[in-house]
């Protein structure tokens, strides 16, 4: 360039900035390295980091940091009243000349509450008593409401988590108005509760009814189109002898979230526990529901009529089912009568045998749609070969998949294996009776097309074998391994890993995540040398997220 020539530059609007930002979206540290690019930059980012700063944040002492921000952009007659507590001045606090509050569309109950309880143990001088620090939240909670609850609040998501039971936020004495226009225009709504066998719990179910009566009644009347509902509880705890008095008000607590649901006009993704007998359910939200996750399943009959009414279901979780000697399974028998044509997401986790009838129905009428499957399985039975047989042609165009191999059944696993074609991401979980020929037999039925392979809680004495055995034998080049151990990583596992990086060329990281047991207190940590070695071929990640995470994206 020129000493003439100018140097131009390129103000991008907003909007362009926003969809650059996407690509980078939940890459943290770079989000923050753009703030202080340009001003039109900062603007962006700062209001995607503060949509809901606490999702980004784990460390205890960070959360106080955020709260501070927050309580930073109070009035300072506000602040007086707990900076007193502190022996502090309000000019500690200063007010910010960002209104942070107001980029917020992600309200989490539980996490306002806990980071204002990190924040409020680090600036007392002495450490505070348990009653002490209930007190000043008690003053602070009706503060959140004139920061988070006013007419500049532009929340989407509203999550009530009731389980911590202490001075919760009490969201059914807001201002009604106020209220019913945040209500209005949120799209996502989560309702969670819980009991301590430690509190007054008549106490505690009625203050959770009186919330719980409040908010759905607001978006019931003003909100129908809402489209995302999840509830999280369980009834468990009320099998308790000591515990039946609550059973009618719990169960008038059942009966607000079932018509809750049954009101909405658009529901297009329900997470709950299986507690709703009303057949209406279904039937009110047969065209617009697509993504259903349920546990807690104890009655066979409920998911039958669900998947009945709800042809149009491209999500199906089923996380956890509890059956004894008196659990009907007549259910199981009746064909369902929807075809499901648009499943594309199937998550399942199998630890009865009667649920197995259950798989292999919504597989046959799945019309070979489906692109992820995570078929998660506790039992070991001649019923699971024969089962993977029969639903092997309607699962060749899956692409996720996460299975869990005994060696009863390895070799209709291989078989099934061999079919998927264009598999990109699987995820194993094997028992440690298979044989290394039968490591390599397995690794050999692995697609050209997988490229991530992540291998779950291996625990044998021949992990290094079985290690050696598989990656010797694949043909497919990966470009993301994981393995998690319950031992401790050693050179010549990270050696096998290295081997196979020079012979492929494709590999790029390498995550892994030590769960050691009792027996293995004893271990030779990685040599530098050969940690050196493998970071110049891959990215290396000791720190990973867990392995079991489903492949389907969570709403909430």
């Amino acid at each position: 360039m020129s000493r003439n020539q100018e140097i131009i530059t390129v103000n991008l609007p907003a909007d362009c900035i926003y969809e650059i930002i996407q690509y980078i979206i939940h890459d943290i540290k770079t989000l923050h390295s753009c703030i202080v690019l340009n001003q039109d930059y900062c603007q962006v980012v700062v209001r995607i980091l503060w949509r809901n700063p606490f999702k980004y944040v784990k460390d205890e002492r960070k959360k106080s940091l955020l709260f501070r921000t927050y309580f930073s952009c109070l009035d300072d007659q506000e602040k007086k009243q707990i900076t007193t507590f502190f022996h502090q001045s309000v000019f500690d606090f200063p007010k910010p000349f960002i209104n942070y509050p107001s980029f917020l569309q992600e309200f989490e109950i539980f996490s306002i509450q806990t980071s204002m309880r990190s924040f409020l143990h680090q600036y007392y001088s002495a450490t505070p008593t348990e009653n002490r620090i209930n007190s000043v939240v008690h003053i602070l909670n009706p503060f959140m409401e004139k920061l988070f609850f006013n007419n500049q609040s532009n929340l989407r998501y509203l999550n009530v988590d009731l389980n911590d039971e202490r001075n919760q936020i009490d969201l059914s004495s807001f201002d009604n108005e106020m209220l019913e226009h945040v209500l209005t225009n949120i799209n996502k709504f989560t309702f969670g509760f819980g009991f301590r066998f430690d509190v007054k719990r008549m106490e505690i179910l009625k203050f959770i009814q009186k919330n719980a009566t409040k908010l759905t009644d607001i978006i019931s009347q003003h909100n129908k189109n809402i489209q995302h509902v999840r509830l999280t509880f369980t009834k468990k705890e009320f099998k308790q002898q000591k515990l039946k008095k609550l059973n009618p008000e719990f169960n008038t607590l059942l009966d607000i979230l079932n018509s809750f649901i049954c009101s909405l006009n658009n529901l297009k993704s329900l997470e709950m526990p299986c507690f709703v007998k009303n057949k209406n359910l279904a039937k009110k939200h047969s065209r617009s529901l697509t993504h259903l996750k349920l546990h807690e399943i104890r009655n066979f009959s409920i998911i039958i009529n669900i998947l009945d009414h709800c042809s149009n279901l491209e999500t199906i979780e089923l996380v956890s089912f509890y059956c004894n000697k008196n659990t009907d399974i007549s259910a199981l028998n009746k064909p369902i009568k929807s075809k499901l044509n648009n499943l594309k997401n199937f998550h399942i986790t199998i630890s009865y045998l009667p649920i197995l009838t259950l798989f292999k129905r919504i597989i046959l009428m799945s019309n070979n749609g489906l692109k992820t499957l995570y078929y998660d399985k506790y039992i070991t039975h001649s019923t699971v070969g024969s089962i993977t047989k029969l639903i092997r042609p309607f699962c060749t165009n899956i692409t996720h998949l996460f299975i869990r191999i005994f060696q009863k059944e390895l070799c209709s696993t291989i078989s099934f294996l061999k079919c998927l074609k264009n598999l990109v991401f699987l995820k194993l979980d094997w028992d440690n009776y298979l044989r290394i020929s039968q490591i390599a037999e397995l690794a050999h039925s692995f697609s050209s097309s997988l490229q991530i392979l992540e291998i779950l809680e291996i625990d044998s004495p021949l992990i290094t074998e079985m290690l050696g055995a598989l990656f010797q034998n694949m043909h497919c080049k990966l470009k993301e391994v994981s393995i998690c151990m319950d031992t401790y990583i050693n050179d010549e596992m990270l050696e096998i890993i290295i081997g196979y990086a020079r012979r492929k060329n494709s590999l790029m990281v390498f995550r892994y995540t030590n769960m050691p047991s009792h027996r293995y207190y004893r271990y030779l940590p990685l040599s530098k040398h050969v940690v050196e070695e493998a970071r110049n071929l891959f990215t290396i990640d000791d720190n990973p997220e867990s392995f079991k995470r489903s492949f389907i994206e969570p709403i909430f």
